[in-house]
């Protein structure tokens, strides 16, 4: 029996792989789905950030692209092929999004780990607060203009940042409010470095394409 964590890329993604390791809860295979979404997705728009975050974790990568209607089944099917028994997930408070994972868990026979989740519409400040005693350092890359100001893009978030959020809106964005790309955590054994990036707008959503990164060896 294997594990497999759904990552993303950003802090709650990572923080659960953290937390699996630290459980004794086998993480085998990192999973990034790509969807047919509208609007750009800002960690689909920086896929060899993502990549490189994984890299550094030293875990293996899967990209699997998931169709609407057919998301089940590719997953499914993924699954028994990687023969997963465990599934690990970074989500907090969102019953809806945890009820797709029990379904999705329940139909292929897999445990599902959520070590992050607090219960539907707790608050995430103390996760956020978790995270960053934890030493996992996460940028901004996308915010909903509607919900933050502007200035937040591209901003590493420390104590100020986390109680400036918790002002406007779920600490963690678990509203979609905003996204992450983690620069350096415990597991990780290099940092990233953001050398060049672009500012890319569309509709409500501001998010940053990050153009070319370093990684610093933390050994």
């Amino acid at each position: 029996m294997r594990g497999l964590a759904f990552f993303s890329g950003g802090k709650d993604s990572v923080f659960a792989i953290m937390k699996a390791r630290q459980n004794g809860v086998p993480v085998d295979y990192l999973l990034f789905n790509t969807h047919e979404f509208p609007d750009p997705n800002v960690h689909e728009m920086n896929k060899r950030l993502v990549e490189a975050i994984a890299n550094l974790i030293g875990l293996p990568l899967r990209v699997l692209h998931l169709e609407p209607g057919r998301e089940y089944e590719s997953l499914t099917k993924l699954f028994s092929e990687l023969d997963v028994g465990v599934v690990t997930v970074g989500n907090i408070n969102v019953k809806e999004q945890m009820e797709w994972y029990e379904h999705l868990c329940g139909e292929t026979g897999a445990t599902l780990y959520a070590p992050l989740w607090a219960g539907a519409g707790r608050s995430s400040f103390l996760t956020l607060m978790d995270q960053l005693e934890s030493g996992l350092k996460a940028m901004i890359c996308g915010i909903l203009k509607s919900a933050l100001p502007a200035r937040f893009l591209g901003r590493v978030i420390d104590y100020d940042i986390a109680k400036s959020l918790a002002s406007l809106i779920d600490p963690c964005g678990e509203g979609g409010e905003y996204h992450t790309l983690v620069l350096d955590a415990p597991i990780m054994s290099g940092r990233l470095l953001i050398d060049e990036f672009s500012t890319i707008e569309s509709g409500d959503r501001l998010m940053l394409a990050v153009e070319s990164f370093r990684v610093e060896d933390k050994r």
